[in-house]
């Protein structure tokens, strides 16, 4: 395999790994947390929504349909979701934060916040930015590329735009679309 394919893959299963262990393992308070990695990747899917498609659900925490049914099936015995199916279109299942669930990811979003305010409490201003716009010229460039990838099929030569040296993107105030939580 292409060694720059194997670096991006390392670096971004790393990244997913300190990022993700950062959450569950409590942050730097040194207290372990109860949460499961099927929670955390159910919070992110519902950060800005109570009620998903299971197939929006599957897409937003990276997985296939019948790998997100069974994380729905896990998150519903814990009572954290409901599964109906939509009176509109009868095929489609909805999947449904309860009370509990609700609580649980204003919690989860707060604990995310915590540890983000810790991490940069340890980074000078000159690194925080400096982060920030190295992370949004890769939600950039990868949203860029998977754009592509759905107009053309994909391949695209040296001399495309896409190859050519971009500055780094602007610092967002909203969050991009995250893949933290893989990895």
């Amino acid at each position: 395999m292409d060694e720059k394919i194997l670096v991006y893959l390392a670096l971004l299963r790393d990244f997913g790994r300190i990022y993700t262990q950062k959450i569950l393992n409590g942050g730097s308070t040194g207290r372990k947390i109860d949460l499961k990695l099927s929670q955390v990747k159910a919070m992110y899917a519902f950060r800005d929504a109570d009620s998903r498609s299971a197939n929006e659900f599957a897409d937003l925490v990276g997985t296939k349909l019948c790998t997100a049914t069974v994380m729905v099936d896990s998150l519903e015995r814990e009572g954290l979701v409901t599964r109906k199916r939509d009176h509109a279109d009868r095929r489609k299942v909805m999947v449904t934060l309860t009370p509990r669930g609700k609580r649980f990811r204003k919690d989860f979003l707060a604990h995310r916040h915590r540890i983000a305010r810790k991490i940069f409490a340890h980074i000078g201003s000159a690194e925080q930015l400096r982060l920030q716009k190295s992370l949004a010229t890769v939600c950039e460039i990868l949203q860029q590329a998977f754009a592509e990838e759905q107009e053309g099929g994909g391949r695209q030569k040296k001399g495309s735009p896409r190859h050519a040296e971009k500055p780094a993107a602007k610092s967002r105030k909203t969050e991009p679309k995250s893949v933290a939580a893989k990895g």
